[in-house]
């Protein structure tokens, strides 16, 4: 059975329960109110709580290393308000370079520098090449700061006086997988 037919069958007998308690009990109006409003804070946290399992991109840097299957970078659009994203769809990879579980779709904040190194490595995918990619993280000196600030259109920020750091994926090509022989 999966999961999400479980959680539906578990609801169920929860809201059963629930109207059970509150036909056949003579117990105070209070506590059947009560019981209800436990019920539908648990359906409501269950639904955030669940969220990993409708497949929906989770907001953590992938595994290091990882092979990239395919990217969508989402520029950030001051008209709708969106501050932009990039998607990686990756798999885990083992020191030796075997594919690890299966593949993740990862959220990523926009940054035009990780959108331009990601822009590179999809025109390498549709050259046909494998590619890893390792994760790094690049310390960000005060002027680099400013510089990306000054395009961006943004005022300096009071906390700009120190380094900050920013995700830097570095590509590489995968050696090709050895295929038994055909025979």
């Amino acid at each position: 059975m999966s999961i999400p037919l479980l959680l539906g069958l578990a609801y169920a007998l929860v809201a059963a329960l629930l109207l059970t308690l509150n036909l056949q009990t003579k117990y105070r109006r209070e506590l059947k109110l009560a019981a209800i409003i436990l019920v539908s804070l648990l359906y409501i946290g269950a639904y955030h709580g669940a969220q990993n399992l409708r497949g929906w991109a989770i907001s953590v840097a992938p595994p290091n290393p990882f092979k990239l299957h395919w990217a969508v970078v989402e520029e950030p659009d001051k008209a709708r308000g969106t501050a932009g994203a990039i998607y990686i769809l990756g798999q885990r990879l083992s020191a030796r370079g075997v594919t690890l579980g299966g593949p993740r779709l990862y959220r990523l904040p926009f940054t035009p520098e990780l959108a331009e190194q990601v822009d590179d490595a999809l025109n390498q995918k549709e050259d046909g090449r494998d590619l890893g990619a390792r994760l790094s993280y690049k310390a960000a000196t005060p002027d680099d700061v400013d510089e990306i600030q000054k395009r961006d259109g943004q005022k300096s920020r009071p906390d700009a006086a120190g380094e900050e750091e920013r995700l830097k994926l570095d590509f590489r090509n995968l050696p090709a997988p050895n295929l038994p022989p055909k025979g």
